[in-house]
């Protein structure tokens, strides 16, 4: 991009226009209540922690956005992959910490695919109507929430039932490449009984996944359809006592590629995601107590029946299968020891394992090769306990003091901790610190697959974050300015032996990361507000053997990031907005001997959208996204989409 756009394109994102109605602020007001921060209701004001709050409103003023687009243009967030092919794992970066190091909720209780490299949870299996509101919380939280939270936590809160009787919804849409969307849904309240269900269907033609760097190579579009069901059910068994299910089930098919720049024609892959959850909420006279059990099942099938054998292609012939289990349960209290002291104290069990198995018949050997990991041998298990005892509304002054003790069966125990103190003035202005510990144990696929390590051990993690939030000009103006550092031991990275050509898991020595947020919102006026946000980051990781080095390795990461929107309410039926995002140069790892990174370059994208309701019976909605054209890439070799449409039409009996 030349100097001239770029600096047209900060001006843009420093002045950070959004429009929206004034309840849908993204920036959380301190004197909203979250349920992430402190595993139960708190104001945000008397907690020290980074919370931003999107919003059933917020959410439906992004319809025919993917849940990782939304999350694509927060604070501190980058979801990679998020506007590539359709099928695409969405990977989590949050603050330039490597995929897997944020961990994902689904009403509080932990989702992920023990199967995966980074035991990750793929975000195409939550579609945006299933979703009430999500809550972000930014910063290691590793005390109440154990691994994979180093550098934070997504909360996606599920839709409510309501207070009718019965309720339906019903939803379609349209949009580039071909794609169609149905979703129709039902919902009500009888007595002490509550039900919610729904089902979506999406079928998209896509594009290619694979970028023709050529421009001549006639590569093919990689197509993609999904069903997707949801159940939640609750009863009322008592004044105190609430049980709550969820049930969600995911199956989608795609076509691949082999690899960056390469075509394949006859590469498929398809996805089934299962999960059964159960909660239990009762009330005593000073607290409550919860008991959550959810049980995941992840099955992912890759084929390449070679009938197409172009150059590039590896194999003649290659199947893998993957499937993993996971079992949690997690029992916790909120007690109020004082009206200004409250502990939280709890403990959680996890068993995982995995399955894999490959038949490949390469173009380099006509033997067939057959590989097993099974799941007697690809198994962990993990048990713990925490408390946390939080300090509040003492004159604005609110304390966090928490443990945990972690007993896993390979590593055996480990230790975490976080002090978290803040200070709020005149419910105006907030100041806030925190300094944590956070681990992330190694995945089943890092410890046992073709290119895993036994010997790998967790990373171990210090982090420090600072801050300024505050709430001006009677709410209209909502800033906030956090600085964080995060120092890793044995960080986890992926090594090629030049000389061997093997590729394994490995620890190097350590990582240091640090960076700043800048998120500001001004409502101008009634339904005219404007908001934006800045992110940068740094890092680089040193060894010591063989010899002392020093390297940046926040790959696909920039270091700097801008979102901004600009829109109006124009009457209380028609909403319209137009946003911008500019993300920096970027690296990928290619790993080649003579070229182990290559740049990927800044790039921005201007997006519009629109909606108009009738009442609360009838909504109709377009977005415009990507509307200069612009081509970039967010994965080296893969495309990412170009200008695109979606419109659609929502309808609520």
């Amino acid at each position: 991009m030349q100097t001239k756009s770029l600096l047209l394109l900060v001006g843009i994102a420093s002045t950070g226009f959004q429009l929206q109605a004034q309840d849908s602020s993204k920036i959380n007001q301190l004197n909203e209540v979250t349920v992430t921060a402190t595993k139960g209701p708190q104001k945000a004001g008397e907690t020290g922690k980074v919370v931003t709050i999107l919003s059933q409103h917020y959410l439906q003023q992004n319809s025919g956005k993917t849940i990782a687009q939304i999350l694509n243009q927060q604070t501190g967030l980058l979801i990679n992959g998020a506007e590539n092919n359709r099928g695409t794992v969405p990977n989590v970066y949050m603050r330039g910490a490597s995929n897997g190091n944020t961990l994902i909720l689904v009403d509080g209780m932990p989702v992920s695919d023990a199967s995966q490299i980074n035991n990750t949870f793929d975000l195409n299996f939550i579609t945006p109507e299933q979703v009430e509101k999500i809550e972000i919380l930014s910063g290691s939280q590793s005390t109440l929430y154990g691994s994979n939270a180093v550098a934070g936590v997504i909360n996606i809160i599920t839709r409510k039932a309501g207070d009718k009787k019965i309720g339906a919804t019903f939803n379609g849409s349209y949009g580039s490449y071909n794609t169609w969307q149905g979703n129709a849904s039902i919902q009500g309240t009888l007595n002490k009984f509550s039900y919610l269900a729904g089902y979506k269907f999406e079928k998209t033609k896509g594009f290619s996944d694979a970028y023709d760097s050529t421009g001549h190579g006639a590569f093919d579009k990689d197509g993609f359809r999904q069903h997707a069901a949801f159940a939640k059910l609750g009863y009322q068994v008592s004044s105190r006592w609430q049980l709550h299910s969820l049930f969600l089930y995911n199956n989608y098919h795609q076509d691949l590629d082999e690899g960056a720049y390469v075509d394949e024609r006859d590469y498929t892959g398809k996805s089934n995601y299962f999960q059964a959850g159960l909660k239990s909420d009762y009330q005593f006279n000073k607290g409550t107590w919860h008991f959550l059990y959810t049980y995941q099942r992840t099955g992912r099938n890759i084929l390449n029946d070679s009938s197409y054998n172009g150059p590039g292609i590896y194999a003649k012939f290659d199947s893998s299968a993957f499937v993993s289990n996971i079992h949690q349960f997690e029992t916790y209290v909120n007690y109020d020891i004082l009206p200004q002291l409250r502990l939280v104290g709890g403990g959680t069990f996890r068993v995982a394992n995995m399955d894999k198995y490959d038949r490949l018949i390469s173009n380099y050997d006509p033997a067939l090769s057959v590989t097993r990991l099974a799941p007697d041998s690809a198994h962990i298990n993990e048990s713990s306990v925490y408390a946390s005892l939080l300090l509040h509304n003492m004159h604005g002054l609110n304390v966090e003091l928490g443990g945990r003790y972690n007993y896993h069966n390979i590593y055996g125990s480990n230790q975490t901790f976080s002090f978290n103190p803040s200070y709020l003035i005149n419910n105006r202005h907030k100041f806030f610190v925190n300094i944590s510990s956070g681990y992330r144990i190694p995945s089943l696929y890092q410890l046992y697959s073709n290119y895993g390590n036994k010997n790998l051990q967790p990373e171990e993690t210090i982090s420090y974050e600072a801050g300024y939030q505050a709430a001006l000009a009677k709410d209209r103006v909502n800033i906030r300015v956090t600085g964080f550092r995060r120092n890793t031991k044995d960080l986890i990275v992926f090594l090629f032996d030049q000389a061997t050509y093997v590729s394994q898991y490995g620890n190097a020595n350590k990582q240091k990361a640090s960076g700043a947020e800048l998120e500001a919102e001004w409502t101008i006026t009634k339904g005219l507000v404007l908001s934006a946000n800045y992110t940068y980051v740094d890092g680089k990781v040193t060894e010591t053997q063989p010899k002392d080095t020093s390297y940046n390795n926040l790959y696909r990461i920039p270091k700097h990031a801008v979102n901004a929107t600009l829109g109006y309410q124009a009457t209380k039926a028609l909403f319209v907005s137009a946003s911008m995002k500019y993300m920096g140069q970027r690296f990928d790892y290619i790993g080649l001997p003579d070229m182990p990174i290559a740049p990927m370059g800044d790039y921005y994208t201007v997006d519009l959208y629109g909606e108009y309701k009738f009442g609360n019976l009838l909504k109709i909605y377009a977005g415009f996204r990507n509307i200069t054209d612009y081509k970039y890439f967010d994965i080296l070799g893969y495309n990412s989409r170009r200008f695109n449409f979606t419109t659609g039409v929502i309808v609520n009996l």
